[in-house]
């Protein structure tokens, strides 16, 4: 069934439609405010009957659901003007609050009368949450007794402070505020069948159109007259067939663990949703309407519901993305950090101590955390020229400050000037070359001892004189070395010439 043929299905309901467009609310929203305000008006004795178990309440539990200042206060107020019967609102409490709104204390009379109707609004859902998270809070617990119209209250030592609400003696609704994101108070009790409990209603219209109508008359609030049994209870009465055999069916199948933990109570909660439809239209027998309104009203908390949890769940994705990402951030920011430090700590050690090895400098780098960064941090000290490697025993490898080619530079000598060595283009050896690095050690002439830098076999004195003939030398005398000297050897040389010559 669309929305138009829900709203166009009786007079009562387009009356709800027409409220809604003269007053710019959602006409599911104003829907459901009078849908509470009916069930409020009803006394506790009537209810639905007891097809599986015993008799069940017409408690409801609805949250209004859409962004903040989507419009529950707004629908709130037109639901009143539509149903304008007198029922007492009060803000939602404690448990132990709800418990005391429908106990008597003290004696009854005209200015002390037991509250039996109440409807409790809670604008924000964070205010249920704050409820909850008090230390030793029973307010779901007593949601979930109040929306079965179970005995509420509890018993202590004290009269004063002990509360006994019988069971099916109060009639109350609870009508929540609730925006995307804020309802895990709810949805965290699903196996305690919190959010089966509720109805959801969208507060939100896409269609409303920018000219309002007038103003309709408001609905009848006069109840349909009913004859209660001996002992005062009112039972709905279920028209069709259909809905006895669709109430067995389905409490079969929860028996048989089939369908959905979120769908446990969805059952009842339909059930509650025909018979105040049928109040609504001044009928205490629910007709085969009643039952197919009952169906689109749930398939629109369906839907609603199932928005919710999707929402919920994207905004938890979210949540975890965005704590990733600072963590990332934050850990990468912190590995940096201590990479410096490392970095830091193995030039200081380098410094001060000179060249060591990479098994030393790791262990006195002290904490875990710090060794096992030396890898990345003695690499890139050698990458930016700050350290320098060498084979050391036993595959060791040993640092040094300095890079390979500068690596006598130090904090002392800071200048590479004369440490490094002249780059050249490769080039074959050439003969020049091996008679240019032969070392030469005596004149070939005279025997005499020459400087390392002789670039010949002969000595400055011999250069430019003839030949000397050879000499045998006697077997017992030892050749003698000549001191090379520039004056005295350079005589005695010469005098050696004459007598050879003579």
């Amino acid at each position: 069934m669309s929305d138009n043929e829900f709203f166009n299905a009786t007079d009562e309901l387009r009356t709800i439609y027409q409220w809604a467009r003269a007053r710019y609310a959602a006409p599911w929203a104003v829907f459901f405010a009078v849908l509470i305000r009916v069930a409020a008006s009803v006394g506790p004795h009537v209810r639905l009957p007891g097809v599986i178990g015993g008799q069940a309440s017409l408690n409801l539990l609805v949250a209004f659901v859409s962004m903040s200042g989507g419009g529950k206060g707004i629908s709130d107020k037109v639901g009143r003007l539509a149903w304008p019967a007198p029922i007492l609102e009060l803000p939602l409490g404690s448990g132990e609050g709800i418990a005391e709104t429908f106990t008597l204390r003290g004696k009854e009379s005209e200015d002390n009368e037991r509250i039996i109707a109440a409807i409790f609004n809670c604008s924000e859902i964070d205010i249920l949450t704050g409820l909850e998270s008090r230390q030793g809070s029973t307010i779901l617990g007593t949601l979930k007794a109040f929306a079965m119209g179970e005995q509420l209250g509890s018993t202590n030592a004290s009269k004063a402070n002990s509360r006994n609400v019988p069971a099916h003696s109060y009639r109350g609704c609870v009508s929540v505020g609730a925006q995307p994101g804020h309802t895990g108070v709810i949805f965290k009790d699903t196996s305690g069948g919190t959010p089966q409990r509720f109805l959801w209603a969208l507060t939100v219209d896409p269609d409303m159109p920018a000219e309002a109508t007038p103003d309709p008359q408001p609905l009848d609030t006069q109840l349909p007259l009913w004859g209660p049994d001996s002992d005062g209870v009112v039972e709905v009465q279920y028209g069709p067939d259909e809905i006895r055999e669709t109430i067995i069916a389905a409490h079969l199948a929860r028996q048989r663990g089939e369908g959905d933990a979120l769908d446990g109570h969805w059952m009842l909660t339909r059930l509650k949703v025909a018979a105040v439809l049928a109040l609504m239209h001044h009928r205490i027998v629910v007709s085969e309407l009643d039952w197919q309104l009952s169906a689109t009203v749930m398939a629109m908390s369906d839907t609603t519901r199932d928005w919710i949890v999707t929402e919920a769940k994207r905004a938890e994705r979210a949540k975890v993305r965005d704590r990733a990402l600072a963590r990332a951030v934050g850990d990468e920011f912190y590995d940096a950090s201590r990479l410096e430090t490392v970095k830091r700590s193995i030039m200081r050690m380098l410094e001060r101590d000179g060249e060591q090895a990479g098994g030393d400098l790791r262990r006195r780098l002290g904490k875990r955390e710090k060794r096992e960064l030396f890898d990345q941090a003695i690499a890139l000290l050698e990458n930016e020229g700050a350290v320098s490697a060498r084979p050391g025993e036993h595959n060791s490898v040993r640092y040094r400050i300095g890079s390979p080619v500068t690596n006598e530079v130090t904090p002392q000598n800071p200048s590479s000037e004369g440490v490094t060595t002249e780059v050249t283009r490769d080039r074959l050896p050439t003969p020049e070359d091996a008679v240019t690095t032969h070392k030469f050690t005596t004149c070939r002439k005279c025997n005499a001892g020459l400087p390392t830098s002789a670039k010949t076999d002969i000595c400055d004195f011999c250069d430019g004189a003839p030949e000397p003939a050879p000499v045998p030398k006697p077997a017992s005398q030892a050749a003698l070395r000549v001191v090379h000297d520039p004056g005295a050897e350079r005589r005695e040389h010469l005098a050696k010439l004459d007598g050879r010559s003579a």
